[in-house]
């Protein structure tokens, strides 16, 4: 049997629900009303407000809070007393409005009153755990970071499986007792090894890279510690990031030899993405000896090829010219070994950019190059072929066929990373030989690529081109700078030095003088000539600050003043600079942790 209600009643209760919806959007209005004339210091309005609201719902705490720091402002110091005093009497004795009581006395100089407070929200919580978030809470607004301990303190102690470790560690960060908040995320990560991937964001507010700070030596304490007690994996994983934080890969590598070795599925994967960061770091010896190991120890075809592969680039870094005929032949037997397929793609192009580009062995290089094309291959794997192609093809001044391998690339993966990459190959290509127009046509395109590094690089080149053109109609500069940027592509460091310095005694537009000295900077930079390239980067920031690669030069002195002549002074003052002048700079974030780095700050 259903039941009907009747019309009448079914329009009342509409009614009745709608005008408590009503009420409640005005409720919240008025809130936020209040709100907003206490923040613009407009606080007898603010006050009459709260009154109104606390005044209807006299147990709601945010419109009691609103109201008691409202009349706080005005200095009406008895009538907060009073409210606060009102809602405990007659709402009930909640323990966090207990602790707002004691801070409003404490505030009074009432140290006693204070006291008495702050003692009774703590007898509530060890008669009933479940206060000590609301409590908790409240001290650590106030700054009461010794009450909010001993108010979680006496919870867990109370309901031990009620987990206040949490709580606790970033009150200890807080209060810089590390040994213990440390201690308390380990209690965490050990119920939930999960837990870490999370937590560690939490440690990285203390974790620097100085293996001396405090907190870096509280977390090496703790985690040696435990593991010496009762020994486990996850100790040797946390002490090797703790070490990579800190840059000291060898240790890390020891921290992950053991982890290895105690792993059932005996994977290289954590070796080989630890050999990663060394490198992308800079600590190649480091790289190469953790690569040795994973070679050594591989136990599928994969992952010999992994790192095998990355062994032989690092091996390619730190490569003299006299070394590298045993590379050569190390590419060739490691080849021989593992098969020529699209499994060993990668390696194989590696080897034809090594012969190309470092041995500057262009017809051995297209020699392998024709052998991996007749293999099956992906059709992504065949594009990046025709790519490495059209680049030796650039570097032998054979532009017709490396546009149209660049265009091929295009057509076969549209829309793709590496079709945009062709793309900009195609009007470096015709800004090398000359074609402006046709090189300004391609670059529009790429200016609003979704590829950040595709549009940044499309950017500088575009307004290269019209920045030049405009005081010199006949683009006599430009040629010379174009002509100079093919020579270094094509491995002729001395001939496109020699171009670039005439340029600069005797340019006929004032604009490209900026770009013919950074250009001149970096070229000595690559022969590790530090002193020859600082006057041409100190130029651009002297002479040029205005101009659009100010920034680079700035980063480049930081960079060389920090990681190379040891000056952090003069490192920092550049940084400075370059984050306070050039706040749209790709390298503002870099400037700005390295400035922080050496001001002392703690990287998070």
């Amino acid at each position: 049997m259903r039941l009907e209600l009747p019309g009448s009643f079914t329009l009342k209760f509409v009614l009745v629900l709608m005008s408590m919806l009503a009420l409640t959007l005005s409720f919240g209005q008025s809130e936020d009303l209040a709100q907003n004339y206490f923040d613009q210091g407009e606080y007898e309005k603010a006050e009459a407000i709260y009154a109104k609201l606390h005044r209807n719902n006299p147990g709601h705490q945010n419109w009691l809070l609103g109201y008691v720091e409202t009349l706080e402002a005005l200095e009406k110091v008895e009538k907060a007393e009073s409210v606060l005093k009102q809602y405990l009497a007659q709402v009930g004795e909640y323990p966090n409005i207990q602790v707002e009581l004691g801070y409003l006395y404490q505030k009074q100089k009432d140290s006693i009153a204070a006291y008495r407070y702050y003692q009774e929200a703590i007898s509530q919580v060890e008669a009933r755990p479940g206060f000590v978030y609301a409590v908790g809470n409240t001290f650590q607004k106030y700054g009461l970071l010794d009450l909010a301990v001993k108010a979680y303190e006496t919870a867990q102690r109370i309901e031990p499986r009620n987990n206040n470790a949490l709580e606790l560690a970033k009150i200890y960060g807080e209060q810089s007792r590390y040994q213990e908040m440390f201690d308390n995320y380990m209690n965490l990560i050990m119920d939930n090894p999960s837990y870490f991937g999370i937590l560690n964001r939490n440690f990285s507010q203390y974790i620097t890279e100085n293996s001396d700070d405090e907190a870096n030596q509280a977390l090496r304490r703790v985690l040696l510690q435990r593991n010496q007690k009762q020994p486990s994996i996850i100790y040797n994983q946390m002490l090797s990031w703790l070490f990579v934080q800190q840059e000291d890969y060898s240790k890390a590598f020891a921290q992950e030899k053991a982890i290895f070795q105690r792993s059932e599925s005996r994977s290289l994967n954590r070796l080989i993405d630890l050999a990663l960061i060394a490198k992308e770091n800079d600590h190649l010896s480091s790289a190469k000896e953790i690569l040795e190991f994973a070679v050594s120890n591989a136990a599928s075809q994969r992952e010999l090829r992994s790192a095998e592969r990355e062994l032989l680039l690092i091996k390619r870094r730190l490569a003299q010219a006299e070394d590298y005929d045993k590379i050569e032949v190390a590419y060739a037997n490691f080849l021989a070994k593992i098969g020529r397929d699209r499994d060993s793609f990668l390696i194989q192009k590696d080897f034809a950019e090594f012969l190309a580009f470092q041995k500057k062995e262009i017809g051995k290089a297209q020699e392998q190059i024709d052998i991996i094309k007749a293999q099956d291959l992906y059709q992504q794997q065949v594009a990046e072929l025709k790519l490495l192609e059209a680049d030796l093809n650039v570097q032998q001044s054979r532009f017709n066929q490396a546009l149209l391998l660049y265009t091929q690339v295009e057509k076969l993966i549209p829309n793709s990373d590496l079709a945009r990459e062709a793309k900009f190959k195609v009007a470096k290509t015709s800004y090398f030989t000359g074609d402006f127009d046709w090189a300004l046509t391609q670059l529009k395109v790429l200016k609003t690529s979704a590829a950040q590094l595709t549009s940044n690089n499309a950017l500088e080149l575009s307004l290269l081109i019209k920045d030049n053109s405009q005081e010199d109609t006949t683009r006599t500069d430009l040629k010379l700078v174009a002509q100079a940027d093919l020579l270094q592509f094509q491995n002729k460091p001395e001939q496109a030095l020699d171009i670039l310095e005439k340029v600069l005694e005797d340019y006929k537009s004032p604009s490209i003088v900026d770009e013919v000295l950074l250009r001149i900077a970096n070229l000595h930079l690559a022969k590790a000539e530090i002193d020859k390239a600082l006057p041409f980067l100190q130029r651009i920031v002297e002479d040029y600050n205005d101009k659009i690669l100010a920034d680079d030069a700035k980063f480049l002195l930081g960079k060389l003043y920090m990681d190379q002549l040891d000056e952090p002074e003069k490192a920092k003052l550049y940084f400075e600079t370059l984050i306070f002048n050039h706040p749209d700079s790709i390298y503002f974030v870099e400037a700005r942790n390295r400035f922080r780095k050496l001001r002392g700050d703690q990287i998070q």
